[in-house]
């Protein structure tokens, strides 16, 4: 790595270009097996591949789907399903379908499938059939490859995309420091398996972000209304692919509105907005005959024999959201699977983001502690806070880029304190990566357990006939490995500071994580885990203890200038 550093053509820039493409290689390495959710997606590309939005013929594979006028409907946004279109169509054009049941095949002679059907599976979802329930979750297997593809281009390549994009942010909110700040977000925050996986959550908080990037670049120079237009209409189209991102684009348009010109401003970036959202309600006009009439309304919330005996799963509220609940925000941040509990480097974001008004970006950081308040309230108020077995509150993850920002300043003001959760949180979040990330009744202790008897996720090299589990993750711990190095080299080098605070703090983490969950009530409490559940924990702390140790003992004895950015002057900075 000196090599590196030391070789003119290796900029910092450069070295995080390349730190943010090994990562996205080690996402793009993984072939996740599927879920509800995955299927449920897929089936709504079939059926717009077909020209239809019903999905009465793939309907028993997800439990995903709504039930209007006798005839099933996926519950999803249409936005992943069309921005993979395309690819489909071109895949099942080039014989795609035969080759996911020929890879599907060979994964199956592997030491460890976890595509494979179960010898007896959970008969009840698949109408009370054991032979349709064997046959379906075959079928789901087979499709798994492609999948893949369609992940690749619907989750892995925006996830790139946001990385790029907040890094760019960060870097000129503090120079030099926006590698950091990306790595951080892609390892340690479900953003590492989102990013992976056929869900809408990564593209829709790619949008997202991509409108506050513009409407900051427009804040730091001479008004530019066609930046805060198409602000609005990244914003819009996010709403194609989540529903409720709508509030962080109603967020992002008081940001907008803080310039000044308000009425013109807000024309600028509403109109657009409008015309971004407008897919939506036009897919929702052609499949359920209204533009305001939702799937999700009508969801299944048991299939019984028929595959709808009963209806009503989000009938609460607004579909499903309620007023918050402070049940529901300890179990956000509290639980087995809570923010607090898996990914404690967010702490940081919010204690940078809350510098920023230091630093005169009052704006910025309102826009940040606005968000993460409001996606809490939202998501304490829904009846299903974790949305099922996620290793995390996955409606969040489109606040996750912009607690990343505050990464950036926590980097430079609490170096070893921010890099010890975060090697803590980066461990949590890989493991359940490499293994299986949905967390059921028993918690995170299967992760540890699958790590233990090699019951690792399959990657692109199990299909080309690598039987071993270990070998066939190596192409994702190098890559890995990679980003995570190339991202420290990218950083400015300083003074880690005391480290005895930040091993305080990562020891005082994991005894937490195991007693937090049971003062929430939490079932799936580490603790509860067993040996298994603390190990983890314990591995991720002493993972993060020796990683402060070898900083420290390498650390320079002074500060090298970054040659990322310079500073700017005061005067661009935004008020």
């Amino acid at each position: 790595m000196s090599a590196l550093r030391s070789n003119p053509r290796w900029h910092p820039r450069a070295l995080g270009t390349v730190a943010i493409l090994c990562l996205g290689l080690a996402w793009g390495s993984f072939m996740h097996s599927g879920g509800w959710a995955q299927s449920s997606f897929y089936a709504q590309e079939e059926a717009l591949a077909h020209g239809r939005a019903t999905i009465d013929r793939h309907q028993w594979q997800t439990g995903d789907k709504a039930w209007y006028r006798h005839h099933f409907y996926s519950v999803k946004a249409p936005g992943l399903a069309l921005f993979t279109l395309p690819a489909y169509l071109a895949l099942e054009a080039a014989g795609g379908k035969q080759w996911a049941r020929d890879a599907a095949a060979a994964v199956a002679e592997s030491s460890w499938d976890p595509w494979r059907p179960d010898e007896d599976p959970p008969w009840a979802s698949y109408g009370y059939s054991r032979h349709r329930a064997r046959v379906v979750e075959a079928q789901v297997a087979n499709t798994t490859p492609m999948i893949w593809v369609l992940t690749l281009v619907g989750a892995t390549l925006p996830a790139v995309a946001l990385l790029f994009c907040v890094r760019w942010v960060a870097d000129r909110i503090e120079p030099g420091y926006g590698t950091a700040a990306a790595i951080t977000l892609g390892v340690a925050t479900i953003v590492m398996t989102f990013a992976s996986e056929y869900f809408s959550h990564v593209a829709s908080a790619t949008l997202a972000f991509g409108a506050f990037a513009l409407l900051f670049a427009e804040r730091r120079g001479r008004e530019r209304l066609w930046l805060v237009a198409l602000a609005g209409l990244l914003a819009g189209l996010a709403v194609c692919f989540e529903y409720p991102v709508a509030l962080a684009g109603a967020v992002l348009l008081c940001y907008a509105l803080a310039r000044g010109r308000r009425l013109r401003r807000g024309v600028a970036y509403a109109l657009p907005a409008a015309l971004g959202a407008a897919p939506a309600l036009a897919y929702n006009a052609w499949s359920l005959g209204s533009p305001l009439r939702f799937a999700y309304s009508y969801a299944v919330s048991a299939p019984g024999f028929t595959g709808h005996d009963y209806l009503g799963l989000n009938s609460a509220g607004l579909f499903g959201i309620t007023w918050p609940r402070p049940g529901g925000l300890i179990e956000l941040l509290m639980s087995g699977r809570g923010i607090l509990t898996l990914t404690p480097v967010l702490i940081m974001g919010v204690a940078g983001a809350l510098a920023l008004r230091q630093r005169g970006m009052r704006a910025e950081s309102l826009v940040i502690l606005g968000l993460a308040a409001v996606f809490l309230a939202y998501n304490s108020g829904y009846w299903l806070p974790m949305g099922g077995g996620t290793p995390g509150p996955r409606f969040l993850t489109p606040v996750m880029p912009f607690l990343a920002l505050g990464l950036a300043p926590a980097y430079r003001r609490f170096r070893a304190l921010t890099l010890g959760l975060a090697v803590a949180s980066g461990t949590m979040m890989v493991a359940g990566a490499l293994t299986y990330p949905l967390v059921g009744g028993t918690g995170i202790k299967d992760w540890a357990q699958r790590l233990v008897f090699a019951h690792l996720e399959p990657t692109v090299l199990t299909p080309l006939g690598v039987r071993d589990p270990w070998v066939a993750v190596l192409p994702v711990v190098f890559a890995l490995t990679a980003a995570v190095a190339l991202a420290a080299r990218a950083t400015p080098r300083a003074p880690l500071g005391p480290i005895r605070p930040a091993l305080y703090a990562v020891g005082g983490w994991s005894v937490a994580s195991l007693l937090m969950p049971l003062a929430a009530g939490d079932e799936v409490s580490p603790l509860r885990g067993g040996y298994a559940g603390i190990g983890l924990v314990a591995l991720a702390a002493a993972t993060s203890a020796a990683t402060l140790l070898f900083a420290s003992y390498s650390e320079p004895a002074e500060a090298e200038p970054s040659v990322l950015l310079e500073p700017l002057p005061a005067g661009e900075r935004s008020s």
